[in-house]
């Protein structure tokens, strides 16, 4: 006669495909965080960098003559500071603080004659930290002239 055999599972087996399926969740759970936090950090550095391009412009447009030098205090130049909030607007002149900090410096690079002339240069550099200035998310730089070549 035939010994019956048995279909299903042990439980050793039982207990591996709980086992394995415990390691795989605790694998998606892991990196669900991680894809959800590099969303929000690819979009805080994306208006980082559309602030900085934007206060560049805004300085660059106001010509040559009319941008003022950053004040110097012990060598190190003095920064104008204006903030803006999480979607990348201005808060205004009076604002203190939001989301985002931005500090411009002007400085004069060459100016041979100190005359304001074609042989001038200024540098504009703009940084954008996050609120409490702790983490650099943009620098931008640029070079500005009199207005000769």
């Amino acid at each position: 006669m035939r010994a019956r055999t048995r279909r299903g599972m042990t439980i050793v087996e039982v207990l591996v495909a709980a086992l394995v399926l415990g390691i795989v969740a605790a694998g998606a759970l892991a990196s669900w965080s991680l894809a959800s936090q590099a969303a929000a950090n690819k979009r805080t550095i994306e208006i980082g960098t559309a602030i900085a391009v934007h206060e560049l412009e805004r300085l660059k447009a106001m010509g040559y003559p009319y941008l003022p030098a950053s004040p110097v205090q012990s060598g190190q130049p003095v920064p104008t500071v204006r903030w803006y909030d999480k979607y990348g607007q201005w808060l205004g002149a009076s604002a203190t603080t939001g989301d985002f900090k931005v500090k411009s410096y002007v400085s004069i690079l060459i100016d041979r004659d100190g005359e304001a002339n074609s042989e001038d240069l200024k540098e504009i550099v703009v940084e954008v930290w996050n609120g409490d200035e702790t983490r650099l998310l943009e620098r931008a730089r640029t070079l500005l002239t009199f207005g000769g070549v």
